[in-house]
């Protein structure tokens, strides 16, 4: 009976081994089944993540104004279907002093905590990650403080500079670890927006480009209308003075009206000079602040030179001009002839827009932040806020057209914008239609000085 028993029980002992072999090898054909599983949904989603970045980052494209609103949503579309919990974009920057250095341009899942600017990644790799079983040294240490975050997936295109960090918390998910296999996932996102990236900055160009031709065709066409019209006076006044007074001519001159004759074609000349110089003026003043001669000249001095040099135009336009007299020390380092230039059309221009009656002061004054500041201010026609920049580009008048009240070319103002910013100061504009015009310089603390004055000799009133 026992030994029945016992065969009974060595019976039941095989077939439990037997069983418990079964069910081993059945775990492990169920887990190789689970991880071919994971390993073809992480394929698929792989591919479908490659096929659906292209295809959001050309809508992107379109719909973005900005290489700076492209690159943050990228990276929306990036963490949505890679299912990491955060991403970055950075950029190569070197420096002199760390050649290895990362601007940090776009981020995302940080939340209120804020990603470092910058990054060092020493040899920064093409493509890097971490797992579990990854050693924390170089360049995986400088990776992961990226995101701060254990887990990393990296790539790096050395072309164009631009490099792409996706993270992770944790590898609990069999969805979510990062493995070798990925490296066409996140070298694939990162080429669609190099490629993305590259589309819109030439776009941004293009249109600059179109812009400016479109900017520079009307320059023309302001400048041959301006100019023709302005040639066609003068030069029909000298052709038709000068046909009158020619030997065997028809008509019979006095004296008198041969010398009034030649004065106009004289002062047509001198019109027709004084356009020359304003063209030649204005296509130059890219090269004028290499040129500049500067020197320390009394701002008193200079702006009473340019009021005496004009008093006749305002004389005979029955303006009052006036220099108003500030501070005697007041210096100030410039290009005396470049700024007399300044002057000189600011204060004709104030004449010329000013009526019978009116006036003009010019004073100059040092500002308690150490500036100097120079003013010419008229009782003119003036004119409205929206006209003033108009009014500062070449060949531009606020009286259009070829009927317009007051001739020139229009390059007064721009002239004197540009010289007075390539002494390193400003030109500011404020007008009123019928209360005149104030046109303000200011240059910096840095050629602005008050020197001594020489003592007053004894018995000098």
């Amino acid at each position: 009976m026992t030994e029945l028993r016992a065969l009974d029980l060595a019976k039941l002992e095989r077939e439990l081994a037997y069983y418990r072999r079964e069910c081993n090898d059945l775990g492990a054909r169920l887990l190789r089944l689970q991880e071919e599983q994971s390993q073809a949904f992480r394929e698929a989603r792989r591919s479908r993540t490659v096929a659906k970045l292209i295809r959001e980052a050309h809508r992107l494209s379109d719909l973005c104004a900005t290489p700076e609103e492209l690159g943050a949503s990228m990276l929306e579309v990036i963490v949505e279907n890679t299912l990491c919990d955060r991403a970055a974009f950075a950029r190569h920057e070197p420096s002199p002093t760390s050649p290895d250095l990362f601007r940090v341009t776009h981020a995302i899942g940080f939340g209120s905590d804020a990603p470092a600017e910058f990054a060092t990644v020493p040899a920064a790799p093409a493509f890097f990650l971490t797992t579990a079983r990854s050693v924390i040294e170089s360049p995986a240490y400088e990776l992961t403080g990226i995101l701060r975050m254990p887990y990393v997936l990296w790539a790096y295109d050395r072309a164009s500079g631009h490099a792409l960090i996706l993270g992770n918390h944790s590898e609990a998910n069999v969805s979510r670890p990062f493995e070798s296999g990925d490296q066409e996932l996140v070298e694939g996102a990162l080429s669609v927006y190099i490629d993305v990236l590259a589309r819109k900055q030439s776009e941004i160009e293009l249109r600059i480009a179109k812009a400016t031709a479109e900017e520079a065709s009307a320059l023309r066409a302001r400048f041959i209308a301006t100019l023709s019209h302005e040639l066609r006076t003068p030069l029909n006044a000298i052709i038709g003075f000068s046909d009158m007074m020619l030997p065997g001519s028809s008509y019979r001159l006095t004296a008198h009206q041969h010398a009034e004759y030649a004065q106009q074609i004289n002062e047509s000349g001198r019109l027709l000079l004084e356009l020359i110089n304003d063209i030649l003026d204005y296509s130059s003043l890219a090269k004028v602040a290499p040129q500049l001669s500067l020197v320390w000249c009394r701002a008193e001095t200079l702006l009473g030179a340019s009021a005496r040099e004009l008093s006749a135009l305002a004389m005979q336009n029955d303006v009052r001009l006036e220099v108003r007299r500030g501070e005697p020390g007041l210096e100030i380092k410039v290009d005396q002839l470049r700024f007399r230039q300044v002057m000189n059309n600011l204060i004709s221009n104030a004449v010329k827009f000013t009526g019978a009656g009116g006036s003009v002061t010019v004073s100059a004054r040092q500002r308690p932040d150490g500036a100097a500041e120079l003013l010419v201010r008229d009782t003119g026609v003036g004119m409205r806020a929206e006209d003033i920049p108009r009014a500062l580009e070449p060949f531009q008048q606020i009286d259009g057209g070829h009927s317009r009240s007051f001739p020139g070319t229009g390059l007064g103002l721009p002239i004197a914008k540009g010289l007075v910013e390539a002494h390193g100061g400003t030109l500011r504009i404020v007008s009123a239609p019928g209360e005149g015009t104030a046109v303000t310089i200011m240059l910096p603390e840095s050629v602005v000085r008050i020197a001594e004055l020489p003592p007053a000799e004894p018995g000098a009133a």
